[in-house]
């Protein structure tokens, strides 16, 4: 069985960029609500960094996923919602890789995994654990299905 979550450290760096957008709205909010005349970077920072730090608390933690891989079956637990997706391999209907050179000697690498009901997963390298165990499993059983990325 292979697990694939999120790395400590992505979700460390996006919780302290959270703590640090929060305390500056909560700043921003309390000088807008005190004081009679209001700079202009208090609103500007309200109304940039809200919106951000919604999305990016959404998109990190509200979606938080653990994508289990074996016994032919793929899972994916969204353990905030506690929701649940069962998949198995007959349903995947493609699965590629991408690769894109980012500098002189990195790399970005990415998985996408689409199911029947149109579903899909990613799982970048550098996002989520496992993912050269992840590349072998799906290369192994899903080699058929493998689509090459453009």
């Amino acid at each position: 069985m292979i697990v694939s979550k999120p790395l400590q450290s992505t979700l460390l760096s996006f919780l302290i960029f959270l703590v640090i957008s929060f305390v500056l709205i909560g700043m921003s909010l309390i000088q807008i609500l005190s004081d009679q005349e209001v700079p202009w970077y208090a609103y500007l920072v309200l109304f940039t960094l809200t919106p951000l730090a919604i999305f990016i608390t959404y998109r990190t933690f509200f979606n938080y996923k653990l994508i289990e891989f074996g016994n032919d079956k793929i899972t994916i637990k969204y353990t905030v919602r506690k929701k649940i997706k069962f998949y198995t391999l007959s349903e995947v209907l493609y699965w590629r890789e991408s690769v894109v050179k980012t500098g002189k000697n990195s790399t970005f690498k990415e998985l996408e995994i689409k199911f029947s009901d149109h579903f899909k997963v990613n799982l970048g390298l550098r996002e989520y654990t496992e993912y050269p165990k992840v590349f072998i499993y799906l290369d192994k059983k899903l080699s058929n299905k493998k689509q090459v990325s453009d």
